[in-house]
């Protein structure tokens, strides 16, 4: 994959074009990497103040698109929804009425620019600005149902465990790893549903009123995904409740059997403790019989606890 995409659009029809082409006539799609925009950007008509834009370090999501007179600026943070562990991609794009250009800030495996390559593949014919990053922003949400899907069997899995009794408090640490997953998807979402909504008000008019529903097509499918994360976040919430009242019903049933254990034995010590005295007359220990009746009378205190216990049902 070139370093360097450059499309001309003309009538709907775009067109591959060299990197010197592209200058001269300062209109159609590129995708671009950062130094070559440093080097260039004045060439392209933009305005020296996006470079301080582009080096500005910007990693989380919660970033607005930027309306000027002439163009609307915004920052891209990428992230790979079936594998949230990997590097995020970040991208700056600029759309102003003849010109849509990305710019590559971190896209180490080529993956964006692959993702524009085969989108103006598609759209060679009837296209558009407007319609070209709608696309890539589409392909962008791609993935996120069947990764809810995917998150909803595991958590439907974990709380079957729950239900069952084999739950400990490792799970924890499971339902803290799904937070974080579910709270990453969904900043990820909103950042794509800010975008997708400043685009379809289209302050700056850089779009015709046909486009315009693009983006909100974009915005709808955008919101049932953050409405499917926050579902999801629900069901979490309820599965840690699920696993407390689990543990603690665990802990209560080991308290409860420590209660009879101290029942049961309890009489048992007081009579071992008051034949234990050292008192010089006590008739009962020379009885020959004293053996077995206090032996009796054990098993009856024993019998007469667990049989007191079941009537009231607390074993």
């Amino acid at each position: 994959m070139p370093d360097n995409l450059c499309y001309h659009l003309k009538e709907g029809r775009a067109r591959r074009v060299e990197e010197a082409d592209f200058l001269r006539h300062q209109a159609g799609i590129c995708y671009i990497t950062s130094d070559w925009f440093r080097s260039h950007y004045q060439k392209m008509g933009l305005d020296e103040a996006l470079i301080s834009d582009l080096n500005t370090e910007r990693s989380y999501f919660r970033s607005s698109l930027d309306v000027y007179n002439d163009s609307s600026v915004g920052y891209l943070n990428i992230i790979n929804v079936d594998d949230l562990d990997a590097d995020m991609d970040r991208v700056l794009f600029i759309i102003k009425k003849d010109l849509l250009c990305l710019v590559s800030i971190q896209d180490q495996d080529g993956s964006e620019a692959a993702l524009l390559a085969a989108i103006l593949d598609q759209e060679r014919e009837h296209t558009s600005i407007a319609r070209v990053f709608y696309r890539f922003l589409e392909r962008l949400l791609k993935g996120g149902n069947r990764k809810l899907e995917s998150i909803e069997d595991e958590l439907l899995a974990l709380e079957s465990q729950v239900v069952s009794g084999r739950a400990d408090e490792g799970l924890n640490q499971v339902i803290y790893n799904y937070r974080r997953q579910l709270s990453l998807i969904r900043n990820y979402y909103e950042q794509l549903l800010d975008i997708a909504l400043e685009l379809e008000e289209d302050e700056n008019q850089l779009f015709e009123d046909r486009h315009q529903s693009l983006f909100r097509v974009l915005s709808t499918r955008a919101e049932r995904l953050i409405a499917g994360v926050r579902a999801l976040s629900e069901s979490l919430n309820q599965l840690r409740e699920m696993l407390d009242a689990a543990l603690n019903y665990a802990l209560n049933n080991i308290m409860k059997v420590f209660t009879l254990i101290t029942a049961i034995f309890l009489p048992l010590t007081l009579i071992v403790g008051w034949y234990g005295m050292n008192f010089k007359h006590m008739p009962e220990l020379e009885w020959e019989l004293a053996y077995p009746v206090l032996l009796l009378v054990f098993v009856l205190i024993i019998a007469g606890t667990i049989a007191f216990f079941k009537k009231k049902k607390l074993m």
